[in-house]
């Protein structure tokens, strides 16, 4: 018995107890949480045991990240187009896959070479396992319910940072070079089952989006309002017609101020926290601490652009950016690095479900990934200048304040670019 035939007989007789939108959305966060614990986050207890061995420059490491958003610009409207075509389930299987080879290749790490093409490869299975598959996914299955959904599939992320004390001991007990072989065999383990649960749109299997059933869409006249204004962009603009929109392009440029300070602290944060006097352990436990302060900004952030005008969510957002960057050129002891975590966190984990509801909002559904494929794309200097300003000027410097205040403008210059966008 075909898929469709069970969920279609699964609907007729009676819906099921949890609608399978949820599952996906599960699914999604179990493989965040392992990959953002890896990798994503698990990077940075890395970064100086890698720096001491062989003694690279912080520019030099830095640059592979910067790369890796290059490779990215290329890749995700590709992802976007293939995911539109074939559906998320074998795009998040090849992403864990190659996920898996790349932390198994850094093992057997022996140049800066050898260093950048793992991480570009890491970095693409990023990108297909966790990327614009489990959003597409997300979206196809979720409508009323789509910014919640998004807010809550991005929370599985917010629970690796306070693990990540668990490779500081891992590291210091077997190596940096196995602690990568065992991380890289466990990823197979824990995250290819995971994308097999992964699914197509809910009208291949005799289901609607967000569970409800035709009739209650029917009898309920907010659904039915609802769902008649959404039809009108269900099936979107073509990509093209998207790039010729100044929503996009104003978009693109938000996001861009935005990655800017995201792409710098992912690789930075902790060595910038030991930098002004934190030890190991302070400085991964404030990378803890914010990752679950950003569940605040994950699932409030939801639901913020369920019920707010979106616009005015965005711009939030920007603010919030804005002051924690503020706060973090400013920290001279542990205290300070409380409110820090908490409106980054906030802002950071809020862009996670805002960029999804923000493009279905504008250009419908039907090429999604697409559309957010290039929207990445196109943010991808900003991207590549972020990691690389912080590791040159800290190499230069002795201190990454100069950086600090350049991201602290951007994000400002991106408050009054969210009210320049169309009212939804």
């Amino acid at each position: 018995m075909s898929e469709s035939k069970i969920f279609q007989e699964n609907d007729h007789i009676n819906r099921p107890r949890i609608f399978y939108g949820w599952i996906i959305v599960m699914a999604g966060m179990g493989i965040h949480f392992w990959i953002s614990f890896a990798w994503m986050y698990g990077i940075q207890v890395f970064f100086n045991p890698i720096l001491n061995t062989f003694g690279w420059s912080r520019a030099a490491i830095s640059g592979a990240f910067s790369l890796q958003r290059l490779e990215g610009s290329i890749i995700t409207p590709i992802e976007g187009y293939l995911v539109d075509r074939f559906g998320p389930r074998k795009m998040v299987l090849f992403g864990v896959f190659i996920v898996g080879c790349g932390l198994i290749s850094m093992w057997k790490l022996q140049n800066i070479y050898m260093f950048y093409v793992c991480v570009l490869t890491i970095s693409l299975g990023v990108s297909a396992s966790i990327g614009i598959p489990r959003n597409w996914a997300i979206v196809q299955w979720f409508k009323r319910l789509r910014g919640r959904a998004l807010g809550i599939g991005a929370t599985g992320a917010a629970f690796s940072g306070p693990m990540t004390f668990i490779l500081v001991i891992l590291v210091e007990w077997i190596g940096w070079e196995k602690s990568f072989l065992i991380l890289g065999i466990l990823t197979w383990l824990i995250c290819l089952p995971l994308g097999f649960l992964y699914r197509g749109k809910p009208e291949e299997y005799g289901l609607l989006p967000d569970g409800d059933s035709q009739k209650s869409q029917n009898d309920n006249p907010l659904i039915t309002r609802k769902q008649s204004n959404e039809t009108l962009t269900q099936d979107g603009m073509t990509p093209i017609q998207a790039l010729k929109t100044r929503a996009f392009w104003t978009l693109v440029l938000i996001f861009a101020f935005q990655t800017m300070g995201v792409s710098g602290m992912l690789i930075h944060q902790v060595p910038y926290f030991e930098s002004v006097g934190f030890s190991k352990q302070e400085s991964v436990s404030v990378l803890a601490m914010f990752t679950m302060l950003s569940l605040i900004g994950r699932v409030g952030g939801g639901w913020l652009f369920d019920f707010v005008e979106k616009r005015f969510s965005l711009a939030l957002l920007m603010l919030s950016q804005s002051i924690a960057f503020i706060i973090l050129a400013n920290i001279t002891s542990y205290w300070q690095a409380i409110p820090f975590s908490l409106f980054f966190g906030m802002s950071f984990g809020g862009m996670m479900p805002a960029r999804g509801v923000m493009i279905s909002t504008y250009f419908g559904t039907r090429y999604f990934g697409t559309i957010q494929g290039l929207s990445q794309s196109a943010t991808v200097i900003s991207g590549m200048i972020s990691p690389l300003l912080m590791g040159y000027m800290f190499d230069i410097y002795g201190s990454y304040m100069g950086a600090v205040y350049v991201i602290v403008v951007c994000s400002v210059l991106g408050i009054p670019l969210c009210f320049s966008l169309k009212k939804t």
